[in-house]
């Protein structure tokens, strides 16, 4: 046995091992005074450590270190107490669990005065669990079947469902904000402002949970941390929540909030230590933990209530009250020695120090590390290490999880191994050391070598390349001239096809000899004047070309009658254009071609054929074919009229224009007889010749 330089004891055994004796910074206050009892809320009154149990009060005078029995506790034998608060005048209120709200006071002879609210004072219900004095000196108090505000020893406000609360069953309280937050058992967080329930905070607003455990204002950040049932949240000052996701537990009591921003997590896991900007940051995965390694071997109570003077805490645990005081667990003490003299390549042993490089041959695979690092604290500090070089991240764990670092397979190069213990609360640095470990590079490891191969292998690929790029390209190109053959070829045959379709139609009907071609001719040219493109005045002049396509389904004896047409025998000759539109529907070759046959005798009053249509309804194309059809109709000579003189025609287009015609055709088309552009005498000499 013996003692170290930190008065810690150390005991060695042959059957038990190693032992460390040290001083406990927590100190059980029950177990000396042999009392074992379920504490919900601790709270210091006049002096004296007021208890609340599930079996009563239990008063302890610290100074004498005794248990004190009075009239107090004598009320509250056997009843169920959660919560236990002094106020501002020196009041002490107890919520009870089936007796309402207790208000104790005393006056100078040692003579208690005690007020007991209850459902006959207005109060919601009789089970209470948490108390909170407001700014205004009022008391504000939650339980099972709402929230009250007692001011003055009256009830002066009750919240309930009546009022708007979603979820009556009221677990924590806190002012905040100029509003009061009332967390429920699964209806979130009720806001009251004014005396008037105003929001409700829920999981759908960011909250992890809608059952509330505690909520606590933490002065470094200025905004609040909210414990749920599943994890931690926090509500910043602009009213934003947010789950803090990288918190590793989940199954969280209460929070504690220093000035310095320290923040102390109760759980069932023991007690976490987080720096409060780290916690609203939400970047740490770890934080140090306080538990039986550390000395604390307690359960804490859950949902209870704790009674904090300055650093120090009175903790309700299942057995008892926990005194600690938060600064005797400082956990950033830099007690630590890292020790690494010996590394295992490939399972044998060789020294290695910081000062001289350690060399791994080439054939060399696995080289392992035994760090030790010699802890003379309660704490149980961070590790972390990186084999710089070869990683980009470090990997970090608490120094009981550390075990042998093995790398396999190292490329050839100069790496360096950094390991260090760091400070638990904020990741400084405590202790450090590296170790720089070369790898012997074989010739086709070594950068020239590589430079050759890949000089190689590029030129190779560039021939490559160029070869099957060049191929490519042949065979492109000859498939391009081909297919420009085919498709000029398939053009040619097109057109002659739709010329001789033309020439058959015109042929069938003996009023109209080179009708057709004389209207496709018309049209590209009004075409031409609207600015239409090349490719659609050539796709218009084979729609015009075929416009009249329908009368090869009409008899003879009407198409070549020479006198007038008898009604019945009009309707016969109106249905060309549907005909002619049927038999064009299914002729891909030109685009939308069936609209010239189908909409040509349409007129832009709306009093043409087939459709009625009337307008800009009527497609352009139809309109263009339209006129240059009545246009060509009129100065043709036909076998029952000769050609009528051109000026009687002008007038004709002038007359019609906007009954028959598009205005905007009609001007187009008397344009281009002005400028001789469509020269009807010439165009007849061209058909002929044609």
């Amino acid at each position: 046995m013996l003692v170290d330089y930190q008065n810690n004891l150390w005991f060695s055994s042959s059957r038990l091992g190693l032992l460390k004796l040290h001083e406990s910074p927590f100190y059980d206050l029950f177990r000396k005074l042999g009392i074992t009892s379920v504490v919900n809320t601790t709270e210091m009154w006049r002096g004296r450590l007021y208890c609340g149990t599930d079996d009563g009060l239990i008063i302890i005078d610290e100074i004498r270190d005794r248990k004190v029995d009075n009239e107090i506790s004598e009320l509250l034998r056997e009843t169920r107490i959660r919560c236990i608060k002094a106020d501002r005048d020196n009041n002490l209120w107890i919520a009870t669990t089936g007796d309402g709200i207790y208000k104790i006071s005393q006056d100078n002879q040692g003579k208690y005065e005690i007020d007991n609210f209850t459902e006959e004072n207005g109060m919601p219900g009789m089970r209470f669990r948490s108390i909170c004095e407001t700014e205004d000196g009022g008391i504000l108090v939650a339980g099972d079947y709402g929230v009250a505000k007692i001011v003055d020893n009256v009830v002066k406000q009750v919240y309930t469902s009546q009022s708007g609360l979603e979820n009556e069953k009221t677990l924590c309280l806190l002012e905040y904000g100029g509003a009061y937050y009332a967390g429920s058992a699964g209806g979130g967080i009720t806001i009251i402002r004014d005396g008037e329930i105003i929001d409700t905070i829920r999981r759908e607003d960011g909250l992890s949970s809608d059952v509330i455990l505690r909520m606590v204002y933490s002065p470094c950040t200025g905004g609040v941390f909210i414990v749920t049932s599943n994890g931690l949240c926090y509500l910043s000052q602009d009213g934003e929540v947010k789950i803090l996701k990288n918190f590793p537990y989940s199954n969280n009591y209460d929070i504690i909030c220093k000035e310095d921003g320290t923040c102390w997590i109760l759980c069932s896991a023991g007690i976490y230590i987080a720096d409060a900007n780290d916690l609203v940051a939400d970047g740490k995965l770890q934080y140090p933990l306080l538990n039986e390694k550390n000395g604390f071997s307690f359960i804490i109570t859950v949902n209870s209530w704790l009674y904090r003077n300055e650093d120090v805490l009175y903790l309700c645990c299942d057995k008892g009250v926990v005194k600690v005081n938060m600064e005797q667990c400082d956990l950033s003490v830099k007690s630590y020695r890292m020790i690494l003299d010996h590394v295992v390549v490939d399972g044998r042993k060789y020294e290695i120090s910081r000062v001289d490089d350690f060399r791994l041959l080439p054939d060399m695979k696995e080289i392992v590390f035994e760090p030790e690092v010699l802890n003379y604290t309660i704490n149980d500090p961070y590790v972390s290490y990186i084999m710089e070089g070869y990683e980009t991240k470090e990997t970090a764990c608490i120094q009981s999880e550390l075990g042998k670092i093995t790398y396999t397979d190292l490329p050839g190069g100069t790496y360096k191994f950094r390991i260090s213990i760091l400070d638990g609360m904020g990741g400084n640095i405590v202790e450090s050391a590296s170790y720089t470990i070369v790898k012997e590079i074989e010739m086709y490891q070594k950068s020239w070598f590589m430079l050759y191969v890949l000089l190689v292998a590029g030129l190779l690929l560039v021939w490559l390349t160029w070869f099957i790029t060049r191929a490519r390209a042949q065979k492109a190109l000859l498939k391009q001239e081909y297919e420009l053959e085919y498709a000029k070829k398939q053009i040619e045959m097109g057109n002659r096809t739709i010329l001789s379709i033309a020439r058959t139609v015109d042929a069938k009907d003996a009023n109209t000899s080179q009708h057709s071609f004389r209207v496709s001719e018309y049209s590209v040219a009004i075409a031409r004047e609207l600015n239409l493109s090349e490719e659609k005045c050539e796709n218009l002049r084979k729609m015009a070309l075929l416009h009249d396509i329908g009368k090869i389904g009409i008899p003879d004896a009407i198409l070549n009658k020479p006198g007038r047409l008898t009604d019945e025998e009009y309707e016969i000759m109106k249905s060309h254009v549907i005909q002619g539109g049927e038999i064009l529907k299914d002729f891909t070759m030109i685009d939308n071609v069936s609209i010239g046959a189908l909409y040509h005798h349409e007129k832009y009053d709306g009093t043409g054929y087939s459709k009625g249509l009337k307008g800009e309804e009527i497609p352009l194309e139809a309109r263009i074919i339209g006129i240059a059809d009545a246009f060509d109709a009129m100065t043709a000579n036909r076998v029952y009229r000769k050609q009528l003189d051109i000026e009687f025609v002008i007038a004709e287009l002038k007359r019609c224009s906007g009954t028959q015609f598009d205005p905007k055709l009609v001007e187009i088309l008397l344009s281009l007889i002005d400028k001789k552009t469509i020269d009807v005498e010439a165009l007849y000499e061209k058909s002929k010749e044609e």
